[in-house]
């Protein structure tokens, strides 16, 4: 897992092509190769980060990499590309650095999945599901996070024969920031029963919630959190990728409406798909937090416009969680038009219609 078969696949991926397009996506992407975009000017509270190897800003309207820490949690913003084979993208400062490796869910060209992993040394590498082409093209760090230390989590009792910290990953632990639910660590399991624990009263939410996670060899998978507190994994492909192992790192969702800002939806979306919240948002600490989920029977990929106060600077692009724990993202301009996207080779537009999480979904504004 995480080590051995990342080197393996980028070894395989490293002759392949830059992909020039989100294939059959509402948006079209310009090759990787158009160099590095304008410089974002760097906000209050930001640090920029030194890209290596190789690895340039994207031209595709979004912010320079940079990285911030608020209560304990290191989030990212903006977005990257690159030519060359080298999956080591930039090394963190020390001020940011976790105590044991992360595993992070990003999203890649074209809706495509991948993951950062996070060392203790501050190296942080890109892998990806499928092609590294994929990340070559395109790799989003909006929306990324992990939290740096233990520090105020509470240690999460695990059950039905999983283990904590598979691949030198911490325990499984949850902490409440701000109204926001933080999961921190790893788990795996040899077993066959998807329940690895329950959330104690004071980290539960008031409505069902799906959250999108990283499971082994950076394929996906989501926990299905449920108000009494059942947390469900759930995997895309096979339940032998959240067998190996199922990153908590970067998980979050919202525990209650409270200061949340209803989203009005457009073009035929509606709102608590399997009894989950209805959609909203909210502004913690910069940090702009999704809530609830929704679904369609149309085809229009517009679910709603974001207020003012909501809306990004430069374009983002963060993951989400569709139908039957396939991979989505939501595209958000600083119009606040919001689009939904796909990975056609991994999912469909029925996936999107069927089911989209906006919980864990987030960026920093």
């Amino acid at each position: 897992m995480p080590a051995t078969p990342l080197i393996r696949r980028l070894r395989r991926a490293a002759a392949g092509a830059v992909c020039a397009a989100a294939v059959a996506l509402p948006f079209s992407f310009a090759s990787a190769g158009a160099a590095q975009a304008a410089q974002t000017p760097q906000v209050a509270g930001f640090t920029s980060l030194t890209l290596l190897n190789g690895w340039e800003n994207t031209a595709y309207g979004t912010a320079h990499p940079q990285v911030r820490l608020v209560s304990g949690i290191v989030q990212f913003k903006g977005a990257m590309a690159t030519s060359g084979t080298n999956p080591l993208a930039f090394t963190l400062p020390k001020a940011f650095r976790p105590g044991t490796i992360a595993y992070v869910p990003v999203d890649l060209c074209g809706s495509a999945e991948g993951r950062l992993v996070v060392e203790p040394n501050g190296n942080v590498i890109v892998d990806v599901q499928d092609q590294f082409s994929d990340a070559q093209c395109f790799t989003s760090l909006d929306g990324a996070s992990f939290a740096k230390s233990a520090g105020l989590f509470t240690l999460l009792p695990l059950r039905n024969g999983w283990k904590n910290g598979p691949f030198s990953t911490s325990r499984a632990a949850v902490r409440v920031i701000n109204g926001i639910v933080h999961l921190k660590g790893a788990i795996s399991t040899k077993g066959t029963n998807p329940i690895p624990f329950i959330l104690p009263k004071g980290f539960r939410p008031a409505s069902n919630t799906y959250v999108n996670v990283d499971l082994c060899n950076s394929n996906n998978g989501r926990l299905f959190i449920q108000t009494n507190g059942k947390v469900t994994v759930n995997a895309e492909r096979s339940w032998a990728d959240a067998q190996c192992f199922t990153s908590l790192d970067g998980a979050t969702f919202a525990r209650s409406a409270s200061r949340f800002t209803a989203l009005k939806l457009l073009h035929g979306w509606k709102n608590r798909a399997f009894a989950t919240a209805p959609a909203g948002v909210r502004n913690v600490s910069g940090a702009i937090e999704f809530r609830g989920a929704m679904s369609t029977k149309g085809t229009n990929a517009l679910p709603f416009t974001l207020p003012k106060a909501f809306r990004p600077s430069r374009d983002v692009y963060i993951p989400v969680d569709l139908c039957n724990a396939h991979y989505g993202r939501l595209f958000i301009q600083p119009t606040g038009l919001v689009t939904v996207q796909v990975n056609v080779e991994t999912s469909a537009w029925s996936d999107a219609q069927c089911f989209t999480s906006l919980e864990g979904a987030s960026f920093l504004k």
